[in-house]
């Protein structure tokens, strides 16, 4: 699975807030995510892969994760935090390990 489709499956679970997706060093925030908060961050948004199916993102390094997060909740934004975890099998998955939901109404 790549890491859009992985993005996008962990998305679906938490739909009401900005997933922030653990990528080795980085967070990084994907597709409409990144378009919503890239500005409102400072992010810079970057697109890769190929032009029928660009993956548009923004991300951060993973020392600046209470930065971010304050900011997206001070934006009225809730946020999953999706972390990198060892599988079994000496491999990567991830899964979200936290959630902060913000009451402010946009």
């Amino acid at each position: 699975m790549s890491i859009g489709e992985e993005y996008r499956t962990t998305k679906e679970k938490h739909a009401d807030g900005i997933l922030l997706f653990q990528a080795g060093i980085f967070y990084r925030i994907m597709f409409e995510d990144a378009e919503r908060v890239s500005e409102i961050l400072g992010l810079k948004l970057r697109v890769e892969g190929d032009a029928a199916a660009p993956l548009r993102f923004c991300g951060f390094p993973k020392s600046g994760l209470d930065k971010y997060i304050g900011k997206l909740v001070r934006a009225g934004f809730s946020v999953a935090v999706c972390h990198q975890v060892q599988s079994a099998d000496g491999g990567v998955k991830r899964e979200v390990s936290e959630t902060i939901k913000c009451s402010k109404t946009l």
